[in-house]
């Protein structure tokens, strides 16, 4: 679309549906001269720009989880004596390289979305959902929230609590989303999450209502406040062309 036109609603196509955010007001994208960070913030600048970057956390990973597979809700939680558990960089450092020597281990590369936690302790422990993973599980008599607990055999550097997801994507999302709070600690490059690179992501459309011939119903909505309403509107299945 023209950079100039106005945007009435932005549509994500999801494999099963379609979310439509529609705006109170149009808005239109900004000159990259007009939209860089402005200086002298106050601090109610700054809390704004907190909650906005929490809110586009959540919105991303809310995307992926809808857009991708994931089998495993996994914590990882860092031995003392085998690493620094209170220096995020280490921790991040070692998960890394963690999760490096398992991608190369197998065949098909997995897919992963990390979060980072700090307890009242100040220790670091990592929350991840993990989908096509092929390394090893090992199974406990653990049984937590009705679900079995399995341990990964491959991650020396501490101790792993992981758990099979049921098939609702959407308190998957919860359950790594009440990680990401204001409060968090960030990793590398200042982010509230990492993930694998091969993750797909959906399709997005300005006014793409009218092109995709969207049909609202408040039947869809499924929030709205002053500033937008947000529809979940299902694809309709065609059983003839």
């Amino acid at each position: 679309m023209n950079d100039n036109q106005p945007i009435y609603n932005i549509v994500k196509e999801f494999p099963d549906m379609y979310i439509v955010q529609v705006l109170s007001k149009p808005k239109f994208r900004l000159p990259p001269a007009l939209s860089g960070r402005r200086k002298n913030k106050t601090v109610d600048d700054i809390e704004q720009d907190i909650a906005r970057s929490v809110r586009r956390s959540r919105r991303v990973i809310n995307d992926y989880v809808l857009m991708n597979d994931f089998d495993l809700f996994i914590t990882f939680t860092f031995n003392p004596k085998k690493v620094n558990r209170y220096d995020l960089d280490l921790c991040f450092l070692r998960m890394q390289s963690w999760l490096w020597r398992q991608q190369r281990a197998y065949s098909e590369p997995f897919r992963y979305i990390i979060v980072p936690e700090k307890h009242k302790d100040g220790a670091i422990h990592f929350h991840a959902l993990f989908g096509g993973y092929q390394g090893k599980l090992k199974k406990t008599k653990v049984i937590q929230n009705n679900k079995r607990v399995y341990n990964l055999s491959s991650f020396r550097y501490g101790f792993t609590n992981a758990q099979y997801l049921d098939d609702d994507k959407l308190k998957t999302v919860a359950y790594l989303c009440k990680y990401i709070t204001k409060d968090m600690v960030l990793v590398s490059n200042r982010r509230r999450y990492w993930c694998s690179k091969n993750l797909l992501k959906p399709e997005k459309y300005y006014n793409g209502v009218e092109e995709l011939d969207i049909k609202l119903d408040v039947a869809n909505l499924e929030y709205q406040n002053k500033y937008l309403a947000l529809y979940q509107i299902p694809k309709v299945v065609k059983l003839f062309d």
